[in-house]
């Protein structure tokens, strides 16, 4: 065999000066373009349905022509015009930049400059610009939507910049130096050390570091609600602002509970002006008392919207969780517009009877002067047929079922005369048709009357135990003062194709993948999204009770056993990614040189001493066997064969035990 020079062990480093040869070599380029896409793509990815339209369409066609034009070593951009069309991306998006809308503009510029350094050269420092680049295009993201894929698109771009950090220092000593593939697991293992790291930092900081109640940044995003649904205002005929939406409005984790009971208040609408049902304060000294129904408790967790209003299953009588203001009709408003709310808790009495106590019925007989006759007339004389409010109520919703309206989106009747066209002419309409005429035509009859907005219906979601209400959902529905409570009145259940009308199927069923990603979702959004500044406290309340009780159950030792557990895990991983980090002949040789220092007394061996020479030295066959078997795998290109290493390890054995 020939001898072969040894040295000292180096850290991670090969004991031998003839290092070992591997048939399949990869260049460092092609690893160090790899990356770079791959941040690009996982950067861009969580942002890539709010960019605008050019954008959408230029970087996948870069990604694809960047990659072809790196293989070929012939980018299409030189450097004068990568440099022209960067200038351009900063003078055009810099002029759209607004205190209205910053993000938007900014995340397209990221992409824009990526686009660009996608199509030019790559030197060192221009994968440098690709990786920042990509990192801030992710961290814009959060400031437009932060979806479930937002963490391990992290984990995955630190990771790939990482590794791609460590193969930049050997691209800048040497552009065209190639790796071992054999050495590619330890260098993937050496780099994957960081991002655990990263991230076992990432989830303590996210767990201590103060959460603000207001977001501080907020203003890079100040539009996130949904174009259609809940409004607080409600006017017959303006189709667009109750317009069908699947956009999420809330989750709510709840009991089962029966389709008709899934009405979630949110606000109470008391004055007509013109056409349009607005809200004022209600009257001083008025109240309501819950009477009789069954206590459920929710935890709402809200999306992101504009106006205060809180939402929960109706009536509600308590919330909790947030700082809010309760008006007598059982409405709850933050009183921060803009402060966080990542979730609250409500207690609701399904089927109570709400007693209203000093109710100023004049507030709510009052109709617009502008009202027709047509509809005074037939105010006058459904009011006629009972001289009580319960049966003038009877006589309306008996009236509605004579006319056969239709609950219907389209072909709708005009603002001007959207009432009375509903009732008499086109008869279709909505929810805010039906609840509107039919509250305007009580207070005509003398019955004082309200309407609620809000959302009607939810599909639950079992795998979790919630129920998402979406924007399509949103409802408005009637009140109205019979024998000192108001009673809840939904009109729309009055349209002639109530059963196969559009608000009916409300609680439409999810298939096994929907249920399962939109539980994902959820538990995205409680784990992350919801984690604010109240919970912070209750976990270090919970924290300290807990560790009271254990010093206070077992003295010290308990606490003591739980710190030793976390640092022997923190120890564990840190043994297997060192252990994952060595290729398994350097971990065997490793070992076999520590075990001839110690049982023949070889301290210090000479760097221009060959593994051969050792073995020799040493005077034992075993070494010499060990020696042979090493050399005839590792130094003729191929790696050892299951069998030889567990020859190997058995030799390492006899020589540790005798």
């Amino acid at each position: 065999m020939r001898s072969i020079v040894f040295r000292r062990p180096v850290a991670g480093g090969i004991n031998c000066a003839c290092s070992a040869r591997w048939p399949v070599m990869v260049p460092i380029r092609t690893l160090l373009d790899l990356f770079g896409y791959v941040a690009c793509l996982l950067g861009v990815l969580p942002l890539y349905i709010y960019l605008d339209y050019p954008l959408r369409v230029l970087f996948p066609v870069a990604l694809l022509t960047g990659f072809i034009g790196d293989r070929r070593r012939r980018p299409l951009l030189g450097r004068r015009l990568g440099t022209l069309l960067s200038v351009l991306a900063f003078v055009f998006y810099g002029f759209r930049l607004n205190v209205a809308d910053v993000a938007g503009p900014a995340a397209n510029l990221l992409v824009a400059l990526l686009v660009v350094r996608l199509l030019s050269e790559k030197q060192p420092r221009h994968y440098l610009q690709i990786f920042v680049l990509a990192i801030f295009a992710l961290a814009g993201s959060s400031l437009l939507t932060l979806s479930p894929m937002f963490l391990p698109a992290l984990v995955l771009l630190v990771t790939c910049i990482t590794l791609g950090l460590v193969l930049l220092t050997f691209h800048g000593s040497d552009p065209h130096m190639r790796l071992p593939v054999g050495n590619l697991r330890s260098l993937l293992a050496v780099g994957a050390v960081l991002p655990v790291g990263s991230l076992l930092l990432m989830l303590v900081f996210f767990a201590i570091l103060p959460r603000t109640q207001v977001p501080l940044w907020n203003f890079l995003n100040p539009s996130p609600t949904a174009v259609s649904g809940f409004s607080d205002k409600v006017h017959p005929g303006a189709f667009a602002r109750n317009a069908a939406s699947g956009a999420l409005a809330f989750r709510v984790e709840s009991e089962p509970l029966a389709q008709e009971d899934l009405y979630w208040r949110g606000i109470v609408l008391n004055v007509v002006e013109g056409g349009s049902w607005l809200r004022q304060a209600p009257p001083e000294g008025e109240n309501v008392r819950l009477a009789g129904g069954r206590v459920v408790e929710q935890v709402v967790y809200p999306e992101t919207r504009e106006d205060a209003y809180l939402f929960g299953l109706d009536p509600t009588e308590q919330l909790r969780g947030v700082r809010a203001k309760r008006s007598s009709d059982l409405t709850y408003r933050r009183i921060r517009s803009r402060e966080k709310t990542g979730s609250y808790r409500t207690v609701s009495r399904v089927g109570a009877t709400l007693m209203a106590q000093r109710v100023n019925c004049t507030f709510y007989l009052q109709v617009p002067t502008s009202v027709s006759q047509r509809l005074r007339d037939t105010a006058a004389r459904l009011a006629a047929v009972a001289d009580t409010a319960s049966g003038r109520v009877a006589a309306t919703e008996e009236f509605f079922r004579r006319q056969k309206l239709v609950y219907a989106t389209s072909d709708l009747p005009d603002p001007d005369r959207a009432i009375e066209a509903f009732l008499f002419e086109k008869k279709r309409g909505y929810c805010e048709f039906f609840a509107g005429s039919f509250a305007l035509l009580l207070r005509l009859e003398g019955v004082p009357a309200r309407l609620v907005g809000g959302y009607m219906g939810g599909s639950r979601n079992d795998l979790a135990g919630y129920y998402t209400v979406t924007e399509e959902m949103a409802h408005v529905w009637v009140e109205a003062l019979v024998d000192g409570s108001w009673r809840r009145i939904d009109p729309s259940r009055l349209a002639n194709n109530a059963a196969s009308a559009e608000f009916a199927g409300r609680g439409r069923h999810l298939g096994w993948g929907r249920r399962l990603l939109d539980a994902a979702d959820y538990y995205w959004t409680r784990a992350v999204i919801s984690y604010d500044l109240n919970k912070q406290f209750e976990l270090l309340h919970g924290s300290a009770f807990k560790l009271r009780n254990l010093a206070g159950e077992g003295g010290p030792h308990p606490l003591i056993g739980w710190l030793v557990l976390v640092v022997a895990g923190l120890a564990a991983l840190f043994w297997v990614l060192r252990r994952v980090a060595i290729r398994p002949e350097e971990r065997l040789l490793n070992r076999f040189l520590r075990l001839v220092n110690k049982r023949f007394g070889i301290v210090a061996v000479p760097h221009y001493i060959g593994l051969q020479t050792l073995a020799e030295r040493t005077g034992d066959a075993r070494c010499r066997e060990f020696v042979s078997i090493f050399g005839r795998a590792v130094y003729r290109d191929r790696s050892l064969l299951p069998a030889e290493r567990g020859r190997l390890r058995r030799l390492l054995k006899e020589l540790r035990d005798g």
